[in-house]
């Protein structure tokens, strides 16, 4: 007779074959990386003529300015030299290399070479590029932050485009009625709370496939913020006349030359995201609380033989990221546009989604696929104002290219938590 299967001998197999995939997708990695670096000499080579001119704003928009000049084929040797020695430590490192730091190191070269050749030596003003991306950036990466609260808890959470909505809706309602702006995110957040509470209610209780509700959610808050949109907000216009949530100038730190007014010189909701960013990060990993949440979305099973009560950490993350992304929501109306309108979350929530897959679920990670998402936005606006002959579609799709890219694991294993949208019974 056989003998059984020791656990030894069951995970030693699959510890191999994940050794050798890793090791597979680092030398894919390090390939991509060198030809990059080759055709980023490519293009050095046709606009070493090219002057790229950047300009900044020293202490506040308007005033004196801070002009600097380069060719744009030596920024592209700059790039190809650091893309290309990134290739050749990945190729000879090989699954040891945390590649996304390596493309965080890229990706400044990349888009100061780009952004020069584009502009062809038309000078441009890039401090509110910065500042405008940092700003598109909140409502991204706090909806990132939402979905991947939920996902560390084992539920899957495509409802935050929803959750924008009803968040910049009763925003722009409760901030209207009262006169005071601070109520419009105190009742997004707890709309979307609530909205948060029904959805896990309904994914636990019920056991109704996660993706589904998430999508009625979607369809159900477009239909029903339309609908207040057109039935009453536009019959009642003082009701959709908020007080609006303004830029601070951070005293001091604001007038630090070029980089005040880009990041001190932002709206509340910047600096609060920032802190969320660095706060979730410490307690994901480095608090019982993100210890038990963690295990809840990979061995719920195992989590709940040591005590732990999955289904309420799982209740708690809905409920908190619903908060969090009604929060966001609010941000649309309060501020970026003033009032509520139709639909304008205009795919945000479905953006965040990438973020936090392209950041690999990580808060940090998360805000810089968001800052990346802001920045093309705000470069094609730039480039379009400047009259510069580039498709905006263009730039625009890139960040969606690269999230692409990375999910179908062409350049790494991109991998959620492992029981995310599974449903759990708790004995």
């Amino acid at each position: 007779m056989t003998a059984a299967a020791t656990p030894v001998d069951v995970i030693l197999p699959q510890a191999s074959e994940a050794e050798r995939r890793a090791l597979r997708f680092a030398r894919v990695r390090g390939i991509i990386f060198a030809a990059l670096g080759l055709i980023a000499f490519l293009f050095a080579s046709n606009t070493m003529d090219t002057q790229a001119t950047f300009k900044f704003w020293l202490n506040a928009s308007g005033g004196s300015e801070l002009s600097i000049s380069a060719s744009a084929g030596v920024l592209w040797i700059l790039a190809g030299v650091i893309t290309g020695a990134t290739g050749i430590y990945q190729l000879t490192r090989g699954a040891g290399v945390r590649w996304r730091r390596w493309l965080a190191l890229m990706l400044p070269f990349w888009i100061a070479a780009t952004v020069g050749t584009l502009l062809a030596g038309k000078p441009a003003v890039l401090t509110q590029v910065f500042a405008g991306s940092l700003e598109y950036a909140f409502p991204i990466s706090m909806g990132a932050f939402a979905a991947m609260i939920c996902e560390r808890s084992g539920m899957l959470n495509i409802a935050i485009e929803g959750k924008f909505l009803i968040g910049a809706c009763a925003g722009s309602v409760a901030a209207s009625m009262t006169g005071w702006v601070i109520a419009g995110p105190i009742v997004g957040m707890i709309l979307g709370a609530l909205v948060g509470l029904l959805m896990a209610w309904l994914a636990i209780e019920h056991k109704v496939d996660q993706i589904i509700s998430g999508t009625v959610v979607n369809f159900g808050a477009l239909g029903i913020t339309n609908f207040i949109y057109l039935r009453i907000l536009q019959l009642n216009t003082d009701l959709n006349t908020p007080p609006t949530i303004e830029t601070v100038q951070i005293p001091v730190l604001s007038q630090i030359p070029v980089i005040g007014p880009i990041l001190f010189s932002g709206t509340p909701y910047l600096y609060l995201a920032i802190v969320v960013m660095f706060a979730l990060t410490y307690m994901l990993f480095r608090t019982r609380w993100g210890l038990r949440l963690r295990a809840s979305g990979e061995y719920p099973q195992a989590a709940g033989t040591v005590g732990v009560d999955v289904i309420r950490i799982r209740y708690r993350a809905m409920m908190l990221a619903g908060a969090i992304a009604g929060l966001a929501g609010s941000y649309l109306s309060l501020h970026s546009a003033g009032s509520f309108q139709m639909n304008m979350s205009a795919g945000k929530g479905f953006i965040a989604i990438a973020a936090m897959i392209f950041g690999g679920w990580n808060p940090i990670g998360a805000f810089g696929a968001a800052l990346v998402f802001g920045f093309s936005d705000a470069t094609q606006a730039l480039l379009s104002s400047l009259g510069v002959d580039v498709p905006p579609q263009l730039l625009t799709s890139v960040p969606y290219l690269v999230t692409i890219v990375v999910v179908a694991g062409l350049v790494g294993r991109v991998r959620g938590p492992a029981m995310a949208g599974v449903p759990y019974e708790q004995g």
